[in-house]
């Protein structure tokens, strides 16, 4: 059964899971430094206790809304949307952190139009904004300043990139960047179009770990609506269309990616993790 926010239609919805596993907790909490969407105080005979409410992990499926989601964006606007939702609350700061261009000319040219677009989404829910690359502190610097880290930081990660060395760059940078609790969310997908599958999942998951990170969740996000109960992936002549908000869809595929996966990590640590302790 799937459940839909009621605010859109057209982000990524939830699907409710109860035989999906649940990261062990922590004192109440789903992971160290979670945190909490508030207090209660909980009546036990003549004892009263004040406990912690905590936000329920999101599930590993998220399923699209009526409208489909272009594979070929890096920056979809309904999962940002749900990834921001899911992972901080009104008044957060969010990093949206492009992944490392292999050469020193690369720049935000390439698809800075959907960058843009996930920037004025996530402004929109509430939240404080920033594009901003990050890169790994030296071991000899002093790391950030608590008021200086946020709760979220969202990257997205491009097939070919994950085995390249910038896994590591971006996890340390993000390991350093993120408050005691904080998230860093991984968009990203595999890839087929050379003849060979290319999954970065793997190397994206090594890396965060290497960095200390605690790998929380994958999330599979479908990119095209559920009818009937089955998947209604686009036809050929619908995927060189233009989607309901008018961009033009990717390039038509001899076949559809159906789904997207979102690779989830928390900094678990209340100190910020330093170069010299990962090696």
């Amino acid at each position: 059964m799937t459940r839909r926010p009621p605010s859109s239609t057209t982000r990524p919805s939830n699907r409710d899971d109860s035989t999906h596993p649940r990261p062990r907790t922590v004192n109440g909490a789903p992971y160290p430094g979670a945190p909490h969407a508030g207090a209660r105080t909980v009546h036990s005979g003549k004892r009263a206790a004040l406990t912690r409410e905590f936000p329920p992990t999101p599930p590993t499926v998220w399923t699209a809304g009526l409208d489909p989601i272009d594979p070929a964006a890096a920056w979809p606007v309904p999962i940002i949307e749900t990834i921001t939702t899911s992972f901080s609350t009104s008044g957060a700061q969010v990093l949206l952190t492009p992944w490392p261009a292999v050469d020193s000319a690369g720049s935000r040219s390439a698809g800075a139009g959907d960058l843009d677009a996930a920037l004025d989404a996530v402004h929109a829910l509430g939240r404080h904004p920033a594009v901003t690359k990050l890169r790994p502190i030296a071991a000899t610097s002093h790391t950030a300043a608590d008021g200086d880290r946020v709760g979220l930081v969202i990257t997205s990660l491009p097939p070919d990139r994950g085995a390249d060395g910038s896994a590591e760059a971006v996890a340390l940078a993000a390991a350093q960047a993120l408050v005691f609790g904080g998230v860093l969310a991984v968009y990203t997908h595999s890839d087929w179009s050379s003849g060979q599958l290319t999954d970065p999942t793997g190397p994206m998951i090594e890396a965060a770990q290497n960095a200390d990170l605690l790998y929380l969740q994958h999330i599979v996000t479908l990119l095209t609506p559920i009818r009937n109960g089955r998947l209604h992936p686009l036809t050929a002549t619908e995927r060189s269309g233009v989607e309901p908000g008018g961009r033009e869809l990717g390039a038509p595929m001899t076949q559809a990616r159906a789904h997207g996966d979102i690779l989830v990590f928390a900094q678990a640590h209340a100190g910020a993790a330093q170069l010299e302790d990962l090696r």
